[in-house]
């Protein structure tokens, strides 16, 4: 993993859940062949049906939300308390910031240099330009078709669910044209995560690097499936936005039956770096397609898919859907900047966390590749801990980076 990749990892665990999101944090290993997941039992994991092009995101706000019981667990804590930083502890801070993320301010060219393996399905999945042969063509017009399909004019309007709770101004990205759905509420479906807001600190070196929020929205329609609007927003703290401001946004759109992913939505605004990405998963006609945009302007992008996929945020939801037990593991493919590949969730324990938000007897799993640590080049580590109970909360993320470790731990959540 590259030094520089510090403080976006810090700032970006969350919105990735289960691995970073940029394409510079890891130099992972893409492998070419698929893997099927492992379904839970009929009572937690309904049949697979067939899905429709999928999408939207758009945000609703959460209606009054009463605390949940869990034991040993309080809702709503005090929130911890933090100490001022002394002028030379600053300045160590930010020079540590600049030094990494200097690379980042440059916005270097991405490249187009693919490992052996995965060069035939680079073929399949590369981005498109809408005036290039006919797959390009057929990519263009059905974003262009999703586009005129919105059904509203603007996304549902957000509403804090923590005291003192920022939110990004949607202005200025590019959105999924399935973020212009309506949202309805979710209480009457059997899902864990109904009505669940979570709000997280981010710390990196005993530094509090940023807040991260993962809120389920709502339920909304996708092509006549019924699907669960998540979202993840991730805020820089003030003593780093002036020398590296993060506002990022991702949303996911799960199925409510089989919580397979029906599309994803990425808004990244990291220092000088921007990229917005959109993504809708046609499995049933085996192909996914949407837009990217950083400077330039937005390009199609267009590949194959070899069955049902989840994307970085779904994925984290889809392994609390299923029944956790020590020794077994979860196995599905994700698709992530337009690669498919399989990724393996080990269980390796159970274990008592403490946070702001309380004690929790928690499931430690680890998402690997298939034989190696998601962080492949230095064999690095991101663990999640998950609520031992009927909810599998999260409560708790860290992963090792080039120096020391950063960590997510939760400090509020509430549920309808």
């Amino acid at each position: 993993m590259n030094k520089q990749a510090v403080l976006i990892v810090s700032l970006t665990l969350l919105c990735g859940c289960l691995c970073t999101q940029r394409e510079n944090l890891a130099d992972m290993q893409v492998l070419p062949q698929a893997v099927s997941a492992q379904p839970a039992p009929a009572a937690e994991q309904p049949a697979v049906q067939e899905i429709s092009p999928a999408t939207p995101e758009t945000p609703e706000a959460p209606a009054v939300l009463a605390k949940a019981p869990q034991a040993q667990a309080a809702a709503t804590p005090a929130a911890r308390a933090e100490k001022p930083l002394s002028a030379g502890k600053l300045k160590s801070i930010q020079q540590a910031i600049a030094e990494d993320t200097e690379f980042l301010q440059d916005e270097p060219e991405e490249t187009d240099e693919q490992e052996p393996e995965s060069a035939a399905k680079a073929e399949t999945s590369a981005e498109t330009d809408a005036s290039e042969a006919p797959a390009g063509t057929d990519a263009a017009r059905l974003v262009a078709q999703a586009r005129a399909n919105q059904t509203l004019s603007a996304p549902v309007a957000e509403t804090p669910a923590f005291k003192n709770e920022p939110l990004i101004p949607l202005n200025g990205r590019r959105l999924s044209p399935f973020a212009y759905e309506p949202l309805s509420s979710d209480a009457n479906t059997p899902a864990q995560w109904r009505g669940e807001q979570l709000k997280f600190g981010v710390y990196y070196s005993f530094v509090k690097a940023g807040t991260a929020y993962i809120k389920n929205r709502g339920l909304t329609e996708i092509n006549g499936r019924k699907a669960y609007l998540i979202q993840t927003s991730a805020f820089s703290a003030s003593v780093i936005d002036a020398v590296f401001k993060v506002r990022d946004i991702n949303y996911s759109w799960i199925d409510s039956e089989n919580f397979y992913s029906l599309g994803y939505m990425q808004s990244l605004r990291e220092g000088n770096y921007r990229r917005d990405e959109w993504l809708i998963f046609d499995d049933a006609n085996g192909r996914y397609y949407g837009e990217v945009q950083k400077k330039e302007e937005p390009r199609i992008i267009a590949g194959e898919l070899s069955q049902k996929v989840l994307d970085m945020l779904s994925s984290l939801y889809f392994v609390r859907a299923q029944n956790l037990e020590v020794g077994k593991d979860v196995v599905f493919d994700i698709v992530n900047r337009e690669q498919q590949y399989p990724l393996v969730v080990k269980v390796l324990k159970k274990e008592t966390v403490k946070t702001d938000a309380g004690k929790f007897h928690c499931w430690v799993v680890e998402p690997q590749f298939r034989g190696e640590g998601i962080f492949v080049a230095k064999g690095k580590s991101l663990k999640v801990w998950l609520t031992a109970d009927e909810y599998k909360m999260p409560v708790k993320m860290q992963a090792e980076v080039f120096i020391g470790s950063v960590k997510a731990e939760l400090l509020e959540y509430k549920r309808n």
